[in-house]
């Protein structure tokens, strides 16, 4: 994540450099800078983070699996970590929930073998469809939100590095008027 988004422009000013008014313009382009980089990492940092086992999806695994269709369907899915651990993270956990009942044919078998209340399980179907079809878009978006991120902390850095490297020679120069 370090190297795709978070791009240096510049260097932190020293005590007496950052005193005069040009280290002060300076320091306040580094840090308009440092924002914008933030905001490009940060679709990078929520998919790391949900990217993290989350122990308390182990009882809803552990729950899950009493079913074969789930169970089944978990054996041919879920990462070497998950079935270690019987733990997911919340993406794992999201495409396991969406996947184990719209894209198992196991469960599909089931439901049309279910009786009493077809409706209803026809209505759940169609959600779960929905829900997963809605899942592939939500990735598409993070992937899209991580190359914008990328593209914004490039675009950053390269209308930064040279506002910040002359305010730069202005300070190693020792010019400290405001301009």
């Amino acid at each position: 994540m370090k190297n795709t988004t978070k791009r240096s422009a510049g260097e932190q000013l020293k005590k007496g450099e950052a005193r005069t008014a040009t280290g002060q313009q300076y320091a306040g382009l580094l840090n308009q800078h440092q924002a914008i980089q933030s905001a490009a990492a940060y679709p990078q940092l929520a998919m790391i983070a949900a990217s993290q086992a989350n122990p308390q999806t182990r009882a809803v695994v552990k729950e899950a699996l009493q079913t074969p269709s789930a169970a089944a369907y978990f054996a041919e899915q879920a990462s070497p970590e998950a079935k270690r651990t019987a733990t997911l993270s919340a993406r794992e956990l999201e495409f396991f929930e969406v996947g184990r009942r719209y894209a198992n044919t196991d469960y599909l078998t089931d439901l049309q073998a279910m009786e009493g209340d077809n409706l209803l399980r026809e209505a759940i179907r169609i959600q779960n469809l929905q829900n997963w079809l809605l899942f592939g878009i939500k990735q598409q978006l993070q992937e899209s939100n991580i190359i914008n991120g990328q593209q914004l902390g490039l675009s950053a850095a390269q209308e930064f590095r040279p506002l910040l490297q002359q305010k730069r020679q202005q300070i190693s120069a020792g010019v400290s008027r405001n301009g």
